[in-house]
């Protein structure tokens, strides 16, 4: 089965296009490519670059700051909790008020705590595809880390569907490396719930 060439993943395409233009710059005699040859292909490889460049940085923002707010909710979500019961303790509090403020919800509704996202991932040529389901999540973030170690990588930020293609490559090209993945659901701008069971694959490239 033929498959494209050019990368999926944000980042991926990124460092393929940049190395497309050192290529042919580098090859440039060798293909008997002119000036104005050189300028075509930097005309169509120089705007997409630029736009993918701000969108990895755009997304490594976001990653970073999605680390900050959840670091922030986990030191202030037992002082969120404490307030959020002080005032439901009030006397004069109303069920009005508790409606007003969106902190009651429908009698059996699951609660953002319950949220358990379900993946499986499968080794295919050039990625390892990510399936499952969000639970009841509106978004979910996905994280890989090879296994024997400790530190997690966001690879699918706020992901609001499956399937997902991880192109992250080998680390050592042509060594098939043990992966571990994981999910968290998303709801909002936080991540909720419990993470998902950690599933493994063997990704040979």
């Amino acid at each position: 089965m033929s498959q494209d060439i050019i990368p999926d993943s944000h980042a991926n395409r990124l460092a393929f296009l940049i190395n497309l233009k050192q290529q042919i710059a580098a090859d440039a005699a060798a293909l008997n490519l002119d000036a104005n040859a050189l300028a075509a292909a930097n005309a169509i490889l120089d705007p997409l670059i630029a736009a993918y460049q701000a969108l990895v940085m755009a997304e490594q923002t976001v990653v970073t700051a999605n680390a900050n707010a959840a670091q922030l909710f986990a030191q202030q979500n037992d002082p969120l909790r404490a307030l959020i019961n002080n005032l439901k303790a009030n006397p004069k509090f109303t069920d009005g008020m508790g409606a007003a403020m969106q902190i009651f919800t429908k009698s059996g509704a699951p609660q953002p705590a319950q949220t358990k996202p379900k993946i499986k991932a499968e080794s295919q040529p050039g990625h390892v595809r990510i399936t499952g389901s969000k639970d009841y999540a509106e978004l979910v973030n996905i994280y890989m880390r090879l296994v024997g170690t400790a530190a997690w990588t966001l690879v699918g930020i706020r992901r609001k569907k499956f399937p997902f293609d991880d192109q992250t490559p080998l680390k050592v090209p042509g060594v098939p490396e043990a992966r571990e993945y994981e999910a968290i659901g998303v709801i909002g701008d936080n991540e909720v719930g419990q993470a998902s069971d950690i599933v493994q694959v063997t990704f040979g490239g």
